[in-house]
This record gives C-alpha cells, structure tokens and sequence, in this order.
C-alpha cells in the first residue's frame, strides 16, 4: 500500500480541552522516513566503527605483548652467546695448554676430537703449550704492497657484507711471510681465498693468507716471523694479484690495524 498524498495526525488529550489536527503532506513522511533511515544507517556505521577500533586496539595489545615476548627472548640469547664465547676462549686456552695444535674453528663438541691429537707425553704437551703461549702476538706485516680493501665487521641484517681481512695487492710471486712466530694450522684451498695458509701463533692469535699462487709450508711446520711462508697470487675469487691478510683473536675476526701498526711497506 502506498504513502497517500496527505496524511492527518489527531492529537486527543487526556482532559477535556480541544482536540488538534497536524496534516502532513507525502513528500515529508517521505523525507521523514528517509532521515530515519539516514540515522539508522550511520549509528550502524558508527557501531560497526567502533568494534573494528576495539578488535585493532585488542590486536596491538597482543602485538606489544608478542614483541616485548621477543625482546626478553633476544636478551637471554645475547647472555647465552656471551658466555659461550666465554667458555669458548677457557677451552682455546685448555687446548694451549694441553699442546693441540689442529685446532679447528671452537665447537660445542669438538673437545673430545681435539684431545685425539694430544702430544704424546706431559714434556711435549708442555713445550708445545709453552711454544704457543710465550710466541709473540703478529706485529708485522705479511707482504708489501697497497692496500686496496679494508677490514669491514659487516652486518647481515642491515646487509652489509662483512670482508674480514686487509687486501694488499702486489705482482704475482711476491713472497708472503708470517706475521710472527707460530705452528702452520693447516694449508688448503677455499672457494673464496683459493690457497691458503693458516698460522697459529701464541695468545689466542691466528693469521690467515689467502689468494696464494704457491705454498711454502705444511701442516704443523714451525715458522718464524718473516720467514716466507707463501707467494702472492689471484687464486679464488680474486679480480687480481693481491693477498688478503686476516688475524683472528680467540675465535674471532678482528682488524688487522688492531694490532700491526702502521702500513704494509711499499715495494
């Protein structure tokens, strides 16, 4: 049924005064039904509003627990990794002290592996341990040369790539001599630094030499600062003749300015 075109509102009070009459033509009921539908529709909204801010306000309280969560989380791992780098430089020294020499990179469960290849009798294991721990720690530098990269920590997350050495470039064949008394780690070749060689030297220190195009030492040799010990090469990936020099101290890799003054010498 449709809106008739005019529509009478009777008003009759409870007492006996006059009764009184409001016409109201088509076009305002429709109007009139129109706002109401009006207010209906924005309270709606408006209600529909609010729910979704109260389930987005729930959302980042959660959110600020999970990440405070996270935030206690990376607190116990960064006191985790400091003490086992703390229990890693106490078992190095162990080692030292128990004469092993081929000391790989420091594990978790590698002590047992390691104590395989302790010396044969006390006096060997304490003329090793004291030929590692009285050598001086690398003061010079490994070749002569220009230096054309410098040492960079890096870091992964902000993706910086890390380069834990010093280039010095220089021709082909030019001797490469270690950085101070110490027994070869061991030779090899790497995907990265081709042949190399690494010497470890007393107080927790050990230097590496890479891009080599030969090899002067082997495994266990006993070197004395600035006794050749390879030749300069492009080995691995390197764009062209140069050696890259790196000095880890008690595991890590630290710059090499840290701890040899100056520059390489010049050729």
């Amino acid at each position: 049924m449709g809106i008739p075109p005019y529509t009478k509102i009777i008003l009759i009070p409870g007492d006996e005064r006059e009764t009184r009459q409001y016409g109201i033509s088509r076009a305002m009921v429709v109007t009139l039904i129109v706002l109401v539908a009006v207010m209906v529709g924005v309270v709606a909204l408006l209600m529909m509003s609010f729910a979704g801010k109260h389930t987005e306000r729930a959302r980042i309280q959660e959110l600020e627990f999970q990440l405070a969560d996270a935030r206690q989380d990376i607190m116990v791992a960064e006191e985790l990794r400091v003490e086992l780098d703390q229990m890693r430089a106490i078992q190095e020294k162990l080692l030292y002290m128990l004469g092993v020499e081929d000391a790989s990179p420091v594990g978790a469960d590698s002590l047992a592996a390691w104590l395989d290849e302790a010396p044969a009798s006390s006096g060997e294991g304490m003329q090793r341990a004291a030929a590692l721990s009285l050598s001086p720690k690398p003061d010079r530098w490994p070749a002569k040369g220009f230096v054309t990269r410098e040492f960079i920590s890096g870091s992964i997350p902000k993706g910086i790539k890390p380069h834990l050495g010093i280039d010095i470039a220089g021709p082909v064949d030019a001797p490469v001599m270690a950085a101070a008394p110490g027994v070869v780690e061991r030779t090899g070749t790497d995907n990265f630094l081709g042949n190399y060689v690494e010497i470890r030297h007393g107080l927790g220190y050990l230097t590496v030499y890479g891009h080599l195009s030969r090899i002067a030492v082997g495994k266990n040799d006993h070197v004395e600062a600035g006794q050749v010990v390879a030749y300069m090469g492009e080995s691995g990936q390197a764009t062209g003749p140069h050696l890259h020099f790196e000095i880890w101290y008690q595991g890590e890799a630290v710059n090499p300015r840290t701890v040899v003054a100056g520059d390489p010498p010049r050729n």
